[in-house]
């Protein structure tokens, strides 16, 4: 048996909160993670989307026992763009996508203060919509009206941001993560109200050069996840929405010992998206845990997300 000091455990639990806030922070896309209410509306074909999506996210990962001096104090910027390729598959609309985002984080303890910014782990998504989505040309779209369907989204996470295995905080990942989505998208009263559920998996390779020396391997379980969005028009372009989040799952394993982190956490938000000039939008979105183990950090996010069709 070996015995970890309280110093060692203090600097153990750091790398890990600081890794896993800012892998859940910046492994994401418009459509995934930090996602909002009407992320997957249908949309005309042989067209293109812009995103660009800002998160700002502070979280305190509590300490070992009642040393409220080991809790871990963390603040993640990140700033994610996304090009997507709208298109006509087999006359569903589904599309393909470009993700670039960038970090910059922070975290601390009363005793130790670190930091790191950079690019984060490029992304590919593919998407297409399995029912109630068809593929629509611009002419076609004017007269289209909404109504409730479902699609399935793909995205592929490849370490290629700035790791360091000597900081514990990292943009990158250093491994591989798999991001499967299926939603289902109800409307009642043609495109006035949305209920939404989007179901999703993170999959997640072996990080093989993990720690101070880079010697030790960091392994992830699937991490689950389940969202409800439900929004409706205030105005013709202007609407709000009531959003959950929950996760479980993800535990890490350092060296294959199990690091007792997994998730059981449920969010709760609230959003907003205005419709200010052609083909673009703004959608502001805040939340908050309500509901998590002792071992998870207790967090805040505020996201604003920009698109423009084109």
């Amino acid at each position: 048996m070996v015995f970890i000091g309280p110093r060692v455990r203090m600097v153990k639990r750091l790398c890990i909160a600081a890794f896993a806030g800012i892998a859940v922070l910046t492994q994401t896309s418009a459509s995934a993670q930090a996602r909002s209410a009407r992320d997957y509306l249908n949309a005309p074909v042989d067209a293109w989307l812009t995103l660009a999506n800002s998160n700002y996210s502070t979280s305190v990962t509590p300490g070992d026992g009642t040393d409220i001096s080991s809790r871990v104090r963390s603040n993640v910027f990140s700033q994610t763009v996304i090009l997507t390729r709208i298109m006509d598959f087999g006359g569903r609309t589904g599309g393909l996508s470009a993700i670039v985002p960038y970090a910059v984080a922070n975290a601390k303890t009363n005793e130790t203060h670190l930091s790191n910014n950079g690019l984060s782990d490029f992304g590919a998504m593919w998407q297409m919509n399995i029912f109630g989505g068809p593929a629509l040309k611009r002419e076609q779209f004017r007269f289209f009206v909404p109504q409730t369907f479902s699609s399935f989204h793909f995205i592929t996470l490849i370490p290629i941001g700035k790791y360091d295995p000597s900081n514990p905080i990292n943009p990158g990942s250093n491994r591989w993560t798999f991001y499967p989505t299926v939603n289902y998208s109800w409307t009642p009263d043609r495109g006035l109200t949305w209920l939404e559920l989007y179901l999703s998996t993170k999959l997640f390779t072996t990080n093989r050069s993990f720690g101070s020396a880079g010697t030790s391997s960091l392994a992830q379980n699937p991490l689950y996840l389940a969202e409800v969005h439900a929004s409706r028009n205030l105005i013709r372009r202007w609407w709000a929405s009531t959003d959950a989040y929950y996760n479980i799952g993800g535990q890490t394993r350092i060296d294959d010992i199990r690091q007792g982190n997994a998730a059981n956490t449920l969010r709760l938000g609230v959003g907003s998206g205005l419709s200010v000039w052609s083909g673009g939008m703004v959608i502001f979105n805040y939340e908050e845990v309500a509901a998590r183990p002792s071992s998870q950090p207790d967090s805040r996010t505020f996201r604003i997300k920009i698109q423009q069709f084109w």
